[in-house]
């Protein structure tokens, strides 16, 4: 009998888990949260619910799977550890337990600053804060914001700072502000509806930088063997959506702009010290005395996400040692392989399912028949982890109750 074990149940590892499933492998899926939607739940911010809602559906299919034991709120390096894990004898384990570690911004002592915000904790703020119960961290957003990224999400960080500072000026005004339909229409046309000017709320905004060109802004995927002319068509696809996304949402764009310096003022942070790139040999190389003071009060960092580090896993400074991508093997681990966000470093769902496709294709071949008493250990091993987080193994009952 095959046996995989699958850390994470999210994107990545649910498309894998559905791959194996169809082809008669058993899978036990080991999720840290109770419910294995992973940054779907808080990674995407609140309107994109229907998004949300089919990804959950997905998810949901997979899990139910009769081949499929899911061992919830049970996080490796916490509650179970990789030595323990790796030295039963699994027929494969992979990694797909994406990647909930803010990148360090470049620039140290940031952190020490309460205008500073990093992109995680700063999006689930946004999709909670309304609610009575919530007791998460806190965000002051002060106008005159800078967001320093460049993909998918730090363009939706972009869009929450710009409708919250929209709702801060308005919302004397009306009596209930919903930043859902906001994002549904873009700032202009609901303001419009209310009968209320942008330009009559002297906000000063959001501004984005970013240290490439709009050119090589990752919002749409180029194939590494993509011909000239169509890679060229996405590049200028990218510059299209980036452009349009700002008449909806009113920020501004400063390309080819990377952060050097913290311009501090007694003892203050009050914006950041740039210099602007341009770009050779597709590298972004610092033009010689370009250096400029940006100003802010606020200062988001949305430039990606790393996996956590956990005892016994082989890394390669910050990331995961994978010496293939492709098929997302671990270097000196056998039988191990990393999938998604993991080891991609994108943090979007498409990528990620692309990512475990790619990964599954590669290795399902090598995955091997386990002996019967390495089977009846796994068995007990999963009840005793199911038993300790309370999951009775019905995952639609376990989940209705939430």
């Amino acid at each position: 009998m095959k046996v995989v074990l699958i850390i994470g149940g999210a994107v990545s590892g649910s498309t894998a888990a559905k791959k194996l499933t169809e082809n008669g492998i058993r899978c036990i899926v080991v999720d840290q949260n109770r419910l294995p939607y992973g940054k779907i739940e808080d990674g995407l911010p609140r309107w994109h619910d229907k998004q949300r809602n089919n990804e959950y559906s997905k998810i949901d299919e997979i899990m139910g799977h009769d081949l499929v034991d899911f061992v919830p709120s049970t996080k490796i390096g916490r509650d179970i550890s990789f030595a323990d894990i790796y030295s039963m004898n699994w027929s494969c384990i992979y990694f797909a337990n994406g990647a909930w570690n803010d990148r360090n911004f470049p620039i140290n002592g940031i952190e020490n600053f309460s205008n500073f915000y990093y992109q995680n904790p700063f999006v689930y703020w946004f999709n909670h804060y309304h609610e009575k119960s919530y007791n998460g961290p806190e965000v002051n957003i002060q106008d005159n914001v800078l967001v320093v990224g460049g993909g998918l999400a730090s363009i939706d960080v972009c869009k929450i700072t710009q409708m919250e500072l929209v709702k801060q000026k308005i919302q004397s005004q009306l009596n209930d502000v919903d930043v859902v339909k906001m994002e549904h229409q873009g700032i202009p046309k609901y303001l419009e509806e209310n009968n209320i000017k942008y330009e009559d709320l002297d906000i000063e905004g959001t501004t984005l930088i970013y240290r490439r060109d709009i050119e090589n802004m990752p919002l749409t995927t180029i194939a590494p063997d993509a011909k000239p002319e169509l890679a060229e068509k996405r590049k200028q696809a990218r510059r299209k959506i980036l452009n349009n996304t700002q008449e909806k949402f009113l920020f501004n764009v400063l390309e080819c702009t990377q952060p050097v310096g913290l311009d501090i003022v007694d003892d203050n942070l009050e914006g950041l010290e740039v210099v602007k790139n341009e770009i050779i040999d597709n590298k972004p190389t610092q033009i010689e005395n370009s250096n400029q003071i940006l100003k802010a009060n606020t200062i988001i960092s949305s430039i990606g996400s790393l996996p956590e580090p956990i005892d016994g896993i082989p890394m390669n400074g910050s990331t995961y040692d994978i010496i293939d991508e492709d098929s997302g093997k671990f270097n000196s681990l056998d039988k191990v392989h990393g999938m998604g966000n993991a080891i991609t470093g994108k943090g979007n769902i498409k990528a990620s399912r692309i990512s475990a496709k790619t990964v599954g294709d590669l290795t399902i071949d090598l995955i091997q028949d386990i002996d019967s008493d390495s089977v009846d250990s796994i068995n007990n091993k999963v009840k005793e982890w199911q038993k300790r987080s309370s999951y009775n193994g019905n995952y639609f009952e376990w989940k209705s109750k939430k």
